[in-house]
């Protein structure tokens, strides 16, 4: 099996999934920091009396944002993975 070369068509799925897999980094790391803060490390923190119990507040708007990053998450990978039409036509049986 020899793959042909990439059209420039498919270079451009190339690309375009890579932007949604660098998304889908980035969005993974704001839900990982977001959802660890509000759930851990602010609770920890007040109930060991380290910073004041109006920090608890803080904690809906993390959460929030933790979904809301989880959410882009999965449709960055979703998004990636219909950019993945050039890997079947460069190995059509990948699967194997």
């Amino acid at each position: 099996m020899d793959p042909q070369p990439l059209s420039t068509a498919e270079w451009a799925e190339v690309g375009t999934a890579l932007i949604f897999l660098t998304g889908a980094l980035g969005f993974a790391i704001l839900a990982g920091t977001s959802l660890l803060t509000a759930h851990a490390l602010i609770t920890s923190l007040v109930d060991t009396n380290t910073i004041p119990a109006g920090w608890s507040k803080a904690r809906p708007i993390l959460y929030v944002a933790g979904i809301a990053a989880v959410v882009g998450l999965i449709a960055c990978l979703f998004l990636a993975y219909q950019n993945l039409g050039w890997l079947e036509a460069f190995y059509p049986r990948y699967w194997q």
